[in-house]
């Protein structure tokens, strides 16, 4: 081979290799970050997750990846970029349901062939950890109650204190779901399949109801999830909205009633879930049966 020849099949091979290299290159993303997860949300979310899960993951969307993250092609953030963007969203379970959000539409973005690498791979978050409510003490009860009289939300703080429900099945709740003839009431779970329940109908959540008009869909309570956490909040500062269902729960066992009811009641899988979370009986509670120990030692 002489130098001509030789010089030609080193470009040849060079060129091949350039080739090479753009055929196996994906090719430019045809969608933005802020596009797609719109998109994502519309096509893969909404037909299969509950409204109240829909809604928060459209809150995750708008609120902060969409004020957090350019909107730029959906390739070109990296995972680098998106680890520091999640650092920086400061409640530890917010942080959580927008990674979530990230993670399952680049998954999605990637299984559809929309780019190549899934930059998320490569992001870590420190885990979320769940926080343990307190019921309100007696005090505490009686001053809420009294503070939210004549408000818009006090029929639904009410039931929630009444029945234990979580905001998304007291905002679901409608008139189909009421029983008057068998004192029943249907709650419409919205975590496990154990959650969908009938609990009874009791007799201060029926006179509640009965001073309710619903909404022309049927709803008692037609308020933005985000609404009666929010007013909760300014009356009851030192408190958790969900602790309203540590209260009825823990008023349960105030009055006796064996756990295993009370796990029905609030439509909890594992008994052993109902166990861990309202064995923090209030301080009244634990007084009380401090004194039958020492009453009974006392005699022997």
């Amino acid at each position: 081979m002489n130098d001509l020849e030789k010089t030609v099949a080193e470009l040849n091979e060079k060129l091949n290799l350039v080739l090479a290299a753009l055929s196996s290159a994906a090719p430019p993303c045809k969608y933005s970050l802020h596009a797609w997860l719109d998109e994502w949300l519309q096509t893969y979310k909404a037909p299969k997750v509950k409204p109240i899960t829909l809604y928060a993951l459209d809150v995750a969307v708008r609120v902060h990846i969409k004020k957090g993250l350019p909107d730029v092609p959906l390739d070109r953030l990296d995972g680098l970029q998106l680890q520091k963007f999640l650092l920086s969203i400061p409640a530890t379970r917010t942080r959580k349901t927008v990674f979530d959000v990230l993670n399952g539409s680049y998954k999605t973005a990637c299984a559809l062939k929309l780019l190549r690498d899934n930059p998320m791979s490569a992001v870590s978050i420190p885990p979320h950890k769940r926080h343990v409510g307190a019921a309100l003490t007696s005090d505490e009860l009686a001053d809420f109650v009294n503070r939210i009289k004549k408000h818009r939300l006090e029929k639904f703080f009410l039931f929630l204190l009444f029945t234990g429900c979580r905001r998304g099945e007291a905002l679901a709740l409608k008139t189909d779901d009421v029983d008057y003839e068998n004192n029943r009431l249907h709650i419409r779970g919205t975590k496990t399949d154990l959650s969908d329940r009938v609990i009874p109908l009791f007799r201060s959540v029926a006179d509640l109801l009965a001073d309710l008009t619903p909404s022309p869909f049927g709803f008692f309570f037609p308020f933005r999830p985000d609404y009666p956490t929010h007013v909760f909040k300014d009356f009851c500062p030192a408190h958790k909205l969900h602790d309203l269902r540590h209260t009825f729960a823990t008023r349960c066992l105030e009055a006796e009633i064996p756990l295993k009811v009370v796990q029905t009641w609030l439509g909890h899988s594992e008994i052993d879930t109902t166990a861990d979370i309202y064995t923090h009986v209030s301080q009244k509670l634990n007084d009380s049966e401090a004194r039958k120990l020492d009453d009974f030692l006392s005699r022997s």
